[in-house]
């Protein structure tokens, strides 16, 4: 995930997921790649024309990339959308537009419901099983706090 890195995180991020090289982007935004290069490493930030072509590309709104480079946004919109987090939104934005370009592309529609039906198992599924390997965890440090090592660390028997 790229929550560390804002603005640069989240276009690296978003490219990787999309298949999208640097010279390729370059290409449908219009600059140079060596500028992409510059956005991805926080060296500079993309004019407003070039956010806006960037939101297109990536099919996230523009709001959302203005608050993840610290533009001034209304206020009501992390009231109004449940993510005040603008690089948690970018990312989910992001991700769902690569979603429903596989959908149109690969699925015909009659095949949609069940489509997205399979992924909220398959979520479910990945959720309960995080959930167990966590409580795993952390019963086995507990159990290793309860029973410390026979002999000190470091020495053999």
């Amino acid at each position: 995930m790229m929550r560390d890195r804002g603005f640069g995180g989240w276009l690296e991020a978003s490219m990787r997921s999309r298949g999208i090289t640097q010279a390729q982007l370059a290409r449908s935004v219009g600059v140079a790649d060596t500028q992409i290069s510059r956005w991805r490493r926080g060296q500079v930030v993309p004019t407003l024309l070039y956010l806006q072509r960037l939101a297109d590309t990536f099919g996230v709104e523009r709001i959302t990339l203005d608050e993840l480079l610290g533009l001034p946004v209304a206020q009501a919109r992390g009231e109004r959308d449940g993510h005040p987090d603008p690089q948690l939104e970018a990312e989910l934005q992001a991700h769902l537009a690569r979603l429903r370009e596989i959908m149109q592309t690969t699925l015909p529609p009659s095949m949609w419901r069940a489509y997205v039906e399979a992924c909220a198992a398959l979520a479910d599924g990945l959720n309960t099983s995080a959930r167990r390997v966590l409580r795993d965890v952390r019963e086995q440090e507990a159990d290793s706090s309860k029973h410390p090592p026979d002999r000190p660390l470091g020495f053999r028997p």
